[in-house]
């Protein structure tokens, strides 16, 4: 049975049920009705547990499970269907003044300027080889390796840009009915000022 922590109107909820697996130590969930107060949230990272260098302001959106891509190859059912299916069971909740420590504001950083290096760059890159090749007389090897090259670079970009969200730094997502943000692994300490609500400034 999940545990309800309340102070202050948070509700913060263990994920625990009778029977099922053991959800991992500092799975929280934070009451979605609390977060639309806009209140001042706790002044520890909820991943490093470090002191809060920089607040954010995002939407946080659930993970919906939809029919297999296999489904696809049914007929009647197209990616529009699926499309659909998605956008009716994903919940959003929005978060303000999210806690973020020096660590995750630099991760965050470096995944952004590393994803616009390999897209922009890649992209100059086949730039560069098109204006090139209707330069020249006759075929290039080289041309042809440098818009492979930049390619693949716009092509992995999306990689350093996850790596760095803020999903993924802040470890959340929307429950499945929206009425909570579910934090995967929070530190001891953002937990602990959620649930005395203690909200540092």
């Amino acid at each position: 049975m999940a545990t309800l922590l309340s102070s202050s109107s948070i509700m913060v909820a263990a994920r625990t049920k009778v029977g099922g697996p053991v959800p991992p130590a500092g799975a929280i969930d934070v009451s979605a009705a609390w977060l639309a107060t806009n209140p001042v949230l706790p002044d520890r990272c909820v991943k490093h547990g470090l002191p809060v260098q920089r607040r954010v302001s995002f939407v946080v959106k659930s993970r919906p499970k939809v029919s297999p891509v296999r489904k696809l190859f049914v007929p009647g059912y197209t990616a529009l269907n699926r499309g659909e299916e998605y956008l009716s069971k994903v919940q959003f909740v929005r978060v303000q003044g999210w806690p973020l420590c020096a660590e995750c504001v630099r991760r965050r950083r470096l995944g952004i300027t590393f994803a616009a290096v390999l897209l922009f760059g890649g992209l100059a890159a086949i730039v560069v080889a098109v204006i090139a090749r209707s330069a020249m007389s006759g075929n290039s090897g080289v041309l042809g390796v440098l818009v492979a090259v930049g390619f693949v670079a716009m092509l992995v970009s999306p990689v350093p840009f996850s790596w760095a969200g803020l999903p993924r730094l802040t470890q959340t997502q929307a429950t499945a009915d929206g009425d909570a943000v579910h934090v995967d692994h929070a530190s001891p300490e953002f937990v602990r000022q959620i649930e005395d609500g203690s909200q540092g400034g």
